[in-house]
């Protein structure tokens, strides 16, 4: 099928440059998914049934926001997808060694979709650079964890500098039949490196935080280049576990090893969506042109006022392959607008876990590898 408006949303190469016309393309993009869904899959039909609303009744922009979404939890216990399997290019899950896993299914044209407006969020948000860079990734290994979520993410990341070189520090070791971390040797193979080399760290920053602690154990006075960046994700605790700030993340490099606190960002993202919600230099996320974060009150489903917290609902047409259009999450936010950064839009002020049970996510299971090499040393 031909999906004109979702591929002319995703060609923007401005991200963050909101207009009546590309609001306009934002509702005709979601028409056309909403009613390739409505037609593919049947759950899809009874929440429209259920809520008394389906494709033919929106008109305007604003009927974005009264699609029905698929809760998260859900998603877990069916892949909802709306393609032939032999269609589907790539399917990735949400979480590492164990517990609940959501996949997600991508179909060619939604794959190239995702990975141009991704590309086009983090340039735009600053967190690209013409300068080559030695890439540390602390996430899974992509040559066995092709299909874990964060792992593809991190993936994507080492494309925003022209690489030197690319070192995935979370490895398999086969004796063990298990991934590891051997911390002291990425700390010699960055002590090796050129002084005139930058740097990129991508990844976990429970992993980053404790590699830069065994970096200047090991090197004292150790300085990387100051065109070197990080670009954080998944799970902010510290190596004991403990939750950090990302300005205290940011001023911990910066003091350590000299990388500029306006160079550390981060990115939010759920595998059940797939739209990245990039950090800018004060460290707040940023909701690009792909898709909207609205919060809901969790016991009237009211769509509440920025400033607010509720249930976060993450909206985006791009994956045809996958009912995934609208997605309600357990997740806890407040929504913003006029950032101090001067970037224009809704950004995410706050976010934190809801719920009662603690979801094994990719962090987590990471966060597990962490804690045996510390217990190995």
């Amino acid at each position: 099928m031909n999906f004109p408006n979702i591929e002319k949303l995703c060609n923007e190469t401005k991200a963050y440059t909101f207009s009546q016309e590309n609001e306009q393309v934002f509702f005709e993009a979601m028409k056309e998914n909403y009613l390739f869904q409505y037609g593919q899959q049947p759950y899809i039909r009874f929440l429209s049934d259920r809520s008394g609303f389906n494709p033919s009744m929106m008109k305007t922009y604003k009927d974005v926001f009264r699609i029905p979404p698929l809760f998260v939890g859900t998603m877990k216990i069916h892949g909802f997808k709306s393609v032939p399997d032999e269609e589907i290019t790539m399917t990735l899950t949400s979480s590492g060694t164990a517990g609940q896993k959501t996949q997600t299914f991508f179909d060619a044209p939604s794959l190239e979709r995702l990975e141009k407006l991704s590309g086009f969020a983090f340039r735009d948000i600053g967190m690209g650079s013409l300068k080559p860079a030695h890439y540390f990734v602390f996430n899974y290994d992509r040559g066995k964890a092709s299909d874990v979520g964060t792992a593809w993410s991190a993936e994507q990341k080492t494309n925003l500098a022209p690489a030197i070189a690319k070192y995935w520090t979370i490895e398999w070791n086969d004796k063990k039949g298990e991934f590891d971390f051997d911390i002291e040797k990425w700390v010699r193979k960055i002590i090796e490196i050129p002084s005139g080399d930058a740097v990129r760290f991508v990844g976990f920053p429970a992993f980053i935080f404790r590699f830069v602690q065994e970096l200047i154990k090991m090197k004292p006075g150790f300085k990387v280049h100051p065109d070197s960046f990080v670009i954080a994700g998944g799970g902010w605790k510290n190596h004991t576990g403990e939750t950090m700030t990302h300005k205290d993340f940011a001023s911990f490099l910066e003091n350590s090893v000299g990388l500029p606190a306006e160079n550390v960002r981060d990115t939010y993202g759920m595998a059940e969506h797939g739209i990245p919600y990039a950090a800018c230099k004060k460290g707040l996320h940023h909701v690009p042109i792909y898709g909207r974060l609205l919060v809901r009150d969790p016991l009237s489903m009211k769509i509440l006022s920025p400033g607010e917290e509720g249930l976060l609902q993450l909206i985006t047409p791009f994956n045809t392959a996958q009912s995934n259009l609208s997605v309600l999450s357990t997740d806890l936010c407040i929504l913003k607008d006029n950032c101090s950064c001067g970037m224009p839009g809704l950004f995410i002020s706050s976010i934190r876990r809801g719920g009662i049970r603690k979801h094994k996510g990719c962090a987590i299971a990471a966060q597990e590898i962490l804690n045996k090499s510390q217990k190995a040393k």
